[in-house]
């Protein structure tokens, strides 16, 4: 009888393996088979199961635990967790499109738009081959000049999204006219201190209190298509109006 749970050779093959493997396991997660505090099985236990490198389990043990699934005990092995934070929110909107849909005005600045090589955790989430390139776009949003919220975005090369477009083109709109529009995201918020440089460009601090959004967003076969990183001022206040129809959501300042 099949209860509906998939195995390691059952994994989807429409999608990236090492992201299909990291949809089994957070599953495995999600449904108490790894409660918190269980430890992974051994690399090459996983190896084996799904039939492919120990690279690209790797890379899913990698991506689990940048979403904050996994985490590794140095000399110990790697055990599942609970995001140390969950906010679950309907819908696919940014933090941004969200004020703007409340009638807020927001102005964007683009600070820094161009080819890099990324760090190693966006590598990860986007599935970038060794040596690839990313476009990396840093944008300001402000509210009657104050400055609200500092958006990093990662974009893969091949997407052949321009920086000048997205200076005066939504995002998502971009990705919807290319033929790529995101259907699927994923997002964890914590809380954090603003750096020096951070502080600078939001007029706080340093180490004044933020919101953190990390943001994977894929598209229809869940290839990953936007890797956002988007800082909140954190006098800001979120506040949630839920009922069973959805989640309204309300931004403010104290």
């Amino acid at each position: 009888m099949n209860d509906g749970r998939r195995t390691g050779r059952e994994y989807e093959t429409r999608v990236p393996k090492y992201l299909a493997i990291y949809r089994v396991l957070a599953d495995r997660i999600a449904d108490g088979r790894y409660p918190p505090d269980a430890p992974l099985p051994a690399q090459r236990e996983l190896v084996e199961e799904f039939d492919v490198s120990l690279m690209t389990v790797r890379q899913a043990i990698q991506a689990l635990e940048a979403d904050g699934l996994l985490e590794t005990r140095h000399g110990v092995g790697t055990f599942a967790r609970r995001p140390a934070f969950a906010y679950g929110l309907t819908g696919l909107r940014s933090l941004s499109q969200d004020l703007v849909e409340q009638g807020i005005e927001l102005e964007t600045e683009v600070l820094d738009a161009r080819l890099v090589v990324p760090p190693a955790d966006v590598v990860t989430r986007l599935g970038v081959a060794d040596g690839g390139r990313v476009l990396a776009v840093e944008r300001l949003r402000r509210t009657r000049a104050v400055p609200l919220l500092l958006q990093t975005s990662y974009l893969p090369e091949e997407l052949g999204i321009g920086a000048e477009q997205l200076r005066h083109r939504s995002l998502y709109r971009l990705l919807e006219e290319s033929g790529r529009p995101v259907r699927q995201a994923s997002e964890t918020i914590q809380a954090v201190a603003l750096t020096a440089d951070q502080a600078r460009v939001l007029q706080r601090e340093p180490g004044s209190p933020a919101l953190l959004s990390c943001r994977l967003s894929r598209g229809e076969d869940g290839t990953p298509l936007v890797d956002d990183r988007a800082l909140l001022v954190g006098d800001t206040v979120i506040t949630a109006e839920r009922a069973v129809t959805g989640t309204d959501l309300a931004y403010g300042h104290r």
